[in-house]
């Protein structure tokens, strides 16, 4: 009787494969963190840590686009339009490549007045710029995968790109690239997965393409880049920060105990992916939505909880075993970083959410901007030492929450 419901609610199913697939990814690219901190040592591991901060803005465009792709295909898969995903991907696919290259200029112009506050080479900071190209095309090939509800061939896919980038990395690191070969490895791995994802959306591919709903620069479009271009700021900005503030060994350290939070995050990232195409295609259907958000949130509840006891309880050997006994000076920090992070995926789901039932608007936008405000002032403000600039992050996400959660309940009283 309990094995039949599992079976027949579409969120848990889904939710179970990417939770699967996804974080076994999240594991081979912890195993990555892991790796490269051990092999390269605190100094230049906080110069990759400022760079994979880097990786996650220029990843905003992955995130909007496959997000907004994602809603469309599933719009168009709940009557099977095949020609329209088909027009919807070419169309973006030529928009988005030349839009990337114009970004990646820009980028390599501000690399010059970057280059001295972050004390890192020129050359890298270009190389990395070249993920941007990379960040704009892959999210086609998982957004449609994740609108068709494929889940088995996104979460596979996820995962060969972490692996991809784990092996490239290491063979490049021993043969003394240093922070260029564990960059070269987030790059190959985007490319090489839009490459093999491509035969699981063949029907997408292979159909005539009607070019009608395609545009990019929609003001749906704009509300959803906006959102997680915040969010994504919201998440990173501490690493970036530390290294400003800090020395290149203290910021190091923390940049372990940020990677460690960000486990919770990234892990109940995948409950967000199963819930969003689901409620986009009920909500178009104009069926009720609500209960998707409460079973997508119970379950990143349970998630979070366990985290946060393992990060209170056990610290040290958290950290120990993962990363080694060079970053254990700040572990009494770890337990600030795994609420902090905690409170963040709830606001990921939110925001999800309410993007996918065609709900999230600009004052909802202004109100996370005004969060991300909040918090860099707090940074600034107190950076005295790494504890108070830990806990100056975490008392933002808690306003953050509270925030959040008292707008959208009176939002929702309004409506």
């Amino acid at each position: 009787m309990i094995f039949e419901k599992i079976k027949k609610n579409e969120l848990f199913r889904g939710s179970l494969i990417l939770f699967v697939l996804i974080n076994i990814g999240n594991l081979i690219n912890y195993l990555y963190q892991i790796i490269m901190a051990r092999m390269l040592g605190p100094s230049d591991y906080g110069i990759l840590a400022v760079l994979i901060s880097f990786t996650y803005i220029f990843t905003i465009p992955t995130l909007a686009i496959q997000t907004a792709v994602s809603k469309k295909i599933a719009i168009f898969n709940a009557t099977k339009e095949y020609n329209k995903m088909g027009g919807l991907f070419f169309s973006f696919l030529k928009k988005l490549f030349i839009f990337s290259l114009i970004v990646f200029i820009l980028f390599v112009i501000l690399s010059f007045f970057i280059i001295k506050p972050l004390n890192i080479s020129f050359w890298l900071l270009v190389l990395t710029g070249t993920l941007i190209i990379a960040s704009f095309v892959y999210p086609l090939a998982a957004g449609s995968l994740q609108g068709m509800k494929k889940f088995s061939a996104l979460g596979w896919n996820t995962l060969l790109v972490f692996f991809i980038k784990i092996v490239v990395a290491i063979i490049l690191v021993i043969f003394g690239f240093k922070v260029y070969g564990a960059i070269l490895g987030f790059i190959l791995g985007m490319v090489f997965g839009f490459i093999l994802a491509l035969p699981y959306i063949k029907e997408i591919i292979n159909a005539k393409r009607d070019n009608d709903g395609t545009k990019i620069l929609t003001k749906e479009n704009s509300l959803i880049f906006g959102s997680i271009l915040v969010f994504v700021f919201i998440y990173s900005i501490d690493v970036i920060l530390a290294r400003v503030f800090f020395s290149s060994e203290i910021a190091g350290q923390y940049a372990v105990l940020s990677t460690i939070g960000k486990m919770i995050l990234f892990s109940t990232m995948s409950i967000g992916n199963a819930m969003f195409p689901i409620s986009a295609e009920r909500h178009y259907a104009k069926a009720k939505t609500s209960g998707i958000i409460k079973k997508a949130s119970l379950y990143v509840f349970i998630l979070c909880a366990a985290a946060v006891a393992l990060f209170i309880i056990l610290p040290e050997l958290t950290i120990k075993l993962l990363f080694g006994s060079q970053y254990l000076e700040i572990a009494e920090l770890l337990p600030y970083l795994g609420i902090a992070f905690s409170l963040i995926a709830f606001l990921n789901i939110l925001i999800l959410y309410r993007i996918s039932t065609d709900e999230f608007n600009l004052p909802h936008l202004l109100l996370i901007i005004l969060f991300l405000v909040i918090e860099i002032i707090l940074l600034f403000l107190f950076n005295a030492d790494i504890k108070q600039f830990t806990l100056a992050f975490m008392f933002s996400t808690i306003i953050t929450f509270i925030g959040a959660f008292i707008f959208v309940r009176k939002w929702k009283k309004s409506a």
